[in-house]
């Protein structure tokens, strides 16, 4: 994969070095092992990468890609959004994000890997969701752009927002959940535990009667299970959420989805917004439950 960066009237004030890390956002590491694979060529050529470059002159990287350990199994992806950097795809409840003990061929990763070879690339998970969870799960096509987008997440720059149908009529219309969560004796659960990470969570209630509520959630940490957790901590659990809830309404999935995803990717400066649908079990329960 091929990168091409003109050099603007902006940029004058800096070397190319300080372009390649500050307009590039490349690594000290990466950079030199670009440089030394000759993965970097500059027009006109230059001596040193100290030096100041000339407006319109142009830096052509050749990207390098990390190998990945996902094995490639052939499944149905639902793609929502797909260009040169990622790939959007809508992953159903009950199938696994990346592969874990016991599922190491049968999950989302396998399958967008398996897609993505096929176009002689390599898949890199940005975001996971619990196997239970619908929704939006992002790729990067390349681990530069990984790393990128990954910083980005790292500093909170990223929106998700959830949709989610809760045991109880809320007292409040919206507010923010903040309680510290860490992982339960039995390895497995997540609980509010003081000694816990920080975690905090914005709610805002949709619609609601006296039995049932739904919510828009926009998780400002990412801990594991945050959503659930925190739900399940005020008092009103998602529904048919097995783990932390109460026993099942009836025969249906978790009902908590991933909504939509909204970042900026600064290589380009291209704004990204993407939604997945609800589920059609969301209706048919609300339809059934929520009678308002």
């Amino acid at each position: 994969m091929r990168l091409l960066y003109i050099v603007k009237k902006e940029d004058l004030n800096m070397t190319y070095k300080q372009i390649l890390r500050k307009r590039l956002f490349l690594s000290s590491t990466m950079m030199s092992r670009l440089k030394f694979n000759n993965k970097i060529k500059f027009i006109p050529q230059i001596f040193s990468i100290n030096e100041y470059p000339s407006e319109n002159s142009i830096i052509e990287i050749q990207l390098e890609d990390l190998p990945s350990n996902i094995v490639p199994t052939k499944g149905n992806i639902d793609i929502l959004f797909e260009d040169q950097f990622f790939v959007f795809v809508n992953k159903p409840s009950g199938i696994p994000s990346h592969p874990s003990k016991g599922h190491y061929f049968d999950t989302l990763a396998n399958y967008v890997e398996k897609y993505l070879k096929s176009q002689g690339l390599t898949s890199h998970i940005i975001n996971r969701l619990d196997k239970d969870t619908s929704g939006i799960v992002v790729f990067a096509k390349n681990s530069y752009f990984h790393s990128i987008i990954s910083l980005e997440f790292e500093k909170r720059l990223v929106e998700k927002i959830y949709i989610a149908v809760v045991h109880g009529k809320l007292t409040k219309k919206s507010g923010l959940i903040e309680k510290p969560i860490k992982r339960s004796n039995d390895g497995i659960k997540r609980e509010v535990n003081e000694k816990g990470s920080y975690a905090a969570t914005m709610f805002e209630v949709i619609e609601q009667n006296e039995d049932f509520s739904v919510l828009k959630l926009k998780p400002i940490t990412g801990r594991t299970h945050q959503i659930r957790v925190h739900l399940a901590s005020i008092g009103h659990p998602i529904v048919d959420d097995t783990l932390y809830g109460i026993e099942k309404e009836a025969n249906f999935p978790l009902l908590l989805h991933a909504y939509s995803i909204s970042f900026n990717f600064k290589l380009v400066e291209k704004e990204y917004k993407v939604t997945a649908p609800l589920p059609h079990y969301f209706s048919e329960f609300l339809g059934s439950h929520l009678d308002i």
